[in-house]
């Protein structure tokens, strides 16, 4: 049985990966693709655009939210009431209070919601988490983690998409955009010691962070403006050095070659077919929103010393 799928907000840098899994899954189907801004509407959706948020939760089984930040908790409510599963791009509200609120209303509703925060789907990142697990790294020493990209030199925020660098609309830029993922990534690699920020530097499209992480101190820095960008995320410790650079994984020892693991890079797509499959299955994780609210929680603080 096809999986109905509605796009809510079109303006979005991560609209083309979530048409190109849908398009690429068989079982699912787009039915309805609604913007505020009807422009926005992309020409190859103009026979499932609709007028009416509330049409598109109608006609389908479930949504994916990807509208501005200030307009995502009211059509994460609407699909609630309908009893439409969710999948929004982070961050799900313009503070981490206001997302608490809206991740408690949903859960009272018991309808499925997710974030879609795909460097959990990096397989890259699980085979980081077993190396500190088996404490190969021995002792860890310091973390430093990068997540950029050059959308801003490339236009990507120009036009319809350019709410993002508008702090009223968006709740986040450049820094806090990528941050939250590398923030998450983190809290997933030791859940039991999330990250927590002292102290931020910011500019416009990116900034730095410092912060300490299972004991030991952390930097962070993401950007929209840098090229060639990409993730990298590196781990020292007592008895060598972890380094996830993309979808690749090296373990440098004090004797012998790296030790090379090579996978996918990040994709966004994946937190689309994450939840695809959990569609399927009807297995949702439980309070899919909160590791997206914890992690807002932790850049704002930082912010607000700042």
């Amino acid at each position: 049985m096809p999986i109905d799928v509605a796009l809510l907000g079109c303006a979005h840098p991560h609209v083309p990966d979530v048409l190109g899994v849908i398009a690429s899954e068989p079982d699912l189907r787009l039915v309805a693709a609604w913007d505020e801004d009807r422009s926005a509407i992309p020409s190859v959706l103009a026979g499932t655009a609709v007028g009416r948020a509330d049409t598109a939760i109608r006609r389908a089984h479930a949504v994916v939210i990807c509208a501005p930040t200030d307009q995502r908790p009211a059509l994460c409510v609407r699909a609630a009431q309908a009893g439409r599963p969710m999948l929004v791009e982070k961050p799900v509200a313009l503070t981490a209070a206001d997302a608490q609120r809206l991740a408690r209303e949903i859960a009272r509703s018991r309808t499925p919601a997710m974030a879609a925060l795909f460097l959990r789907q990096l397989p890259a990142l699980e085979r980081l988490r077993g190396v500190l697990r088996e404490r190969l790294l021995g002792r860890v020493a310091d973390v430093a983690a990068t997540f950029a990209h050059a959308g801003a030199l490339d236009r990507w925020f120009e036009g319809p998409t350019a709410w993002m660098r508008d702090a009223t609309r968006a709740g986040v830029g450049g820094f806090g955009d990528l941050a939250l993922h590398l923030v998450d990534a983190l809290a997933v690699l030791v859940p039991d010691e999330p990250p927590r920020l002292a102290a931020v530097a910011l500019d416009e499209l990116g900034g730095t962070g410092l912060g300490r992480w299972a004991g030991v101190p952390m930097s962070l820095r993401s950007s929209w403006a840098m090229r060639p960008g990409g993730l990298e995320i590196t781990v020292a410790g007592g008895d060598g050095t972890a380094v996830l650079r993309d979808g690749t994984l090296e373990l440098h020892r004090d004797r012998g070659e790296p030790e090379r693991w090579v996978g996918p890079p990040p994709d966004a797509g994946e937190s689309v077919r994450a939840f695809a499959d959990a569609l399927r299955s009807r297995r949702f994780p439980r309070d899919g929103l909160t590791a997206a609210v914890r992690a807002q929680g932790v850049l704002e603080a930082a912010v607000r010393v700042a």
